[in-house]
């Protein structure tokens, strides 16, 4: 399923709240009944100050299996909260999202997407997700998912160790191999000359990683780290 990454300024949103699962059984008529609420019973029509007519379904406090609880709100964008009445106000958090964008069923579409979302492998950070309505279709809706990622990692060394986690790097004045030409250790490094030389950031984002080099040094009985830089060159990658 195709995404673009995007950034997003800090939202407000206010409606109604519940807590539920994705697992539970009752998760239908949870959610159901949130929007139902919403509608009918005229909370959306009473929300002072919404910046525009779209509705969000808002998925926090979380902690990233499938199986655990999460907060889901039904709301809308505001322009600041509400000084009275009995709603649940929610700060969308600035930051990178992944934003998928789906047509079909306003339901069947929509859990069709993140049940793949879900199988993905994204750097997500479980904080906030949310489903922003463009219309009110039901058969032939146009729904804006956005997937909470990470921030980008900071790239510091082509071969995954953490520079900011090395003891001489005051010492010697280091500013990591990303930033200097030659290493403090010696005239060169082979994996920094080969990650430059085939213009990639780091090993991992090589086809041939972890090659036999990368493995010889990650795993040098003196001055290896068991593969602790792979695993940090994956997660880079990521």
């Amino acid at each position: 399923m195709e995404y673009e990454i995007i950034t997003l300024e800090e939202k407000i949103a206010v409606g109604l709240s519940a807590r539920t699962n994705n697992q539970s059984p009752d998760m239908g008529q949870v959610i159901g009944g949130l929007w139902n609420r919403f509608y009918n019973d005229g909370i959306y029509a009473a929300i002072p100050e919404k910046t525009n007519t779209k509705a969000l379904g808002i998925y926090t406090e979380y902690d990233g299996d499938e199986k655990s609880d999460y907060t889901v709100i039904v709301a809308c964008e505001a322009k600041a909260k509400p000084l009275e009445g009995d709603y649940a106000i929610c700060r969308i958090p600035a930051g990178r999202y992944a934003k998928f964008i789906i047509h079909g069923d306003m339901v069947q579409a929509v859990a069709a997407a993140w049940q793949e979302i879900w199988s993905m492998d994204l750097p997500r950070t479980f904080q906030c997700d949310f489903e922003e309505y463009q219309d009110d279709s039901m058969d032939n809706a146009e729904i804006h998912i956005y997937v909470g990622l990470k921030d980008e990692a900071q790239i510091e060394s082509r071969c995954g160790i953490l520079c900011s986690e090395c003891s001489y790097r005051e010492q010697m004045n280091c500013k990591g191999c990303t930033q200097i030409q030659k290493p403090f250790w010696g005239d060169s490094c082979p994996v920094k000359s080969c990650c430059e030389e085939k213009s990639r950031e780091h090993c991992g984002n090589c086809e041939n990683f972890p090659c036999d080099l990368l493995n010889q040094f990650a795993y040098d009985e003196k001055q290896g780290d068991d593969g602790k830089r792979i695993e940090q060159c994956k997660i880079w990658k990521k």
